[in-house]
């Protein structure tokens, strides 16, 4: 039997029985709709994690270790040569110390050509954090410098990305004062800072003079909490206030490829130092959550697509039955066993392929309803994601494809029964 003559005919029994086609469709629908829904929404909020916990893959961050055992393994403190040695780890790429400031800096004032309403009598304190800059040279802007512009200059600052989203959803409502622009705008700001003013009184230095800093880029290397100073401006600083070297607070390594930063962690540990898990633990454990939730809907939703195949199966044993002499017709007039089997393949296939697109069709819908819904029910917090699913282009086509499948597998027992029809006998 011809292709074309299949599917005609295979049209013609959908319509004969409509309904049982339709309800078919229904069950299958379900589980396809389940399927996308669940696999948009896992990829969305794990999109919404990276936005909270965005991390490098390659990068390991080194910290001393609570308990020194240097004299021993030749680890501990973070000096130079410590540097070094984590350099020539092989797998390494490059290494990155950081160094804490120690001398105080609050800002008092507004950021310089920009219009806030300041309090008065508000004082930030500004915790940063001195970095080379080959750190945050893929973040800076065009032309920026990031180095140490001595005594008198403005010392360039990088700030993290979320800060900025920190502020507008949280910070500016409180403190009733205007949200700040995107942040390619805000490069090139001047923010006016006193340098040895604590906000604590104990803590503020002898000597506070006026300084500046200015914004050089925005990068989800710096930390939250931090601004990301050049690390010779921070050494000025504590020879400036006579603070003594204690060491590089961290080194930030840079693994040639992801998979070898478990073999790079190993050795930093040997070394007789500790790696810093942070935010990237973090992220992996809700990732890995986000990932085990996803796996565990999307088997739901197969289950789904499993029981809409064994509703297609009954139906279409039942169909068998009340069409043995139309198909024992079909076998005399010259068709073969596989032609029957085909043609119920073929009608359940077709059901399953209407049933996934409808299904695919109705995830959007539920998402777009989901979205509408939360906004108006969640508060405005940051890092709250527009949307909560991510519906790649393949999803839909999953959704059909084992829609399809699902009706095609339940179809293959009762298309085996059909072809065992013995014409001779039900025609006689």
């Amino acid at each position: 039997m011809r292709l074309r003559g299949l599917f005609h005919l295979a049209a013609q029994d959908l319509a004969a029985d409509a309904r049982g086609a339709l309800l078919n469709g229904a069950a299958v629908a379900v589980g396809a709709a389940v399927l996308v829904f669940f696999l948009a929404l896992g990829a969305g909020i794990a999109d919404a994690a990276r936005r909270v916990f965005p991390r490098d893959a390659r990068l390991v961050e080194v910290v001393p270790p609570a308990v020194s055992l240097s004299g021993v393994l030749g680890g501990g403190r973070l000096d130079d040569a410590a540097v070094e040695r984590l350099r020539r780890i092989d797998g390494v790429a490059d290494a990155w110390p950081k160094l804490a400031l120690r001398v105080p800096i609050a800002a008092t004032r507004p950021p310089e050509g920009l219009a806030v309403n300041w309090p008065p009598s508000l004082v930030i304190q500004i915790p940063a954090l001195g970095v080379p800059r080959g750190f945050v040279a893929q973040d800076l802007a065009p032309g920026a410098a990031f180095e140490d512009p001595g005594p008198d200059g403005a010392i360039p600052v990088v700030l993290s990305r979320r800060l900025l989203e920190v502020f507008n959803r949280t910070i500016a409502p409180a403190w009733n004062v205007r949200r700040l622009p995107p942040g390619p705008a805000l490069v090139g700001l001047q923010l006016p800072v006193r340098v040895g003013l604590s906000m604590v009184p104990q803590k503020t230095e002898d000597r506070v003079y006026e300084g500046r800093l200015v914004l050089a880029g925005l990068s989800d290397r710096v930390p939250l909490y931090a601004a990301a100073l050049p690390i010779d401006a921070v050494r000025r600083l504590h020879r400036e206030y006579g603070k003594a070297d204690q060491g590089y607070t961290a080194v930030t390594l840079l693994a040639a490829r992801p998979q070898d930063v478990p073999a790079v962690a190993a050795t930093v540990r040997r070394m007789g130092l500790a790696v810093d898990e942070g935010e990237r633990g973090s992220a992996e454990r809700v990732g890995a959550a986000v990932a085990l939730a996803t796996g565990g809907l999307a088997l739901l939703a197969l289950v789904l697509c499993a029981l809409a195949a064994l509703a297609i199966a009954q139906s279409l044993f039942a169909s068998v039955r009340a069409r043995a002499r139309d198909l024992a017709v079909l076998l005399a007039v010259g068709a073969r066993p596989g032609d029957v089997r085909a043609l119920l393949v073929v009608e359940a296939g077709l059901v399953g392929l209407a049933g996934g697109a409808v299904g695919s069709g109705a995830a959007r819908l539920l998402a777009l309803a989901a979205d509408a819904a939360l906004a108006r029910a969640l508060p405005d917090f940051p890092f709250r994601p527009d949307t909560l699913f991510a519906f790649a282009a393949w999803m839909p086509l999953a959704g059909i494809a084992v829609a399809a499948g699902a009706a095609a597998l339940g179809a293959l027992a009762p298309a085996a029964a059909a072809a065992r029809i013995e014409p001779a006998r039900l025609l006689s």
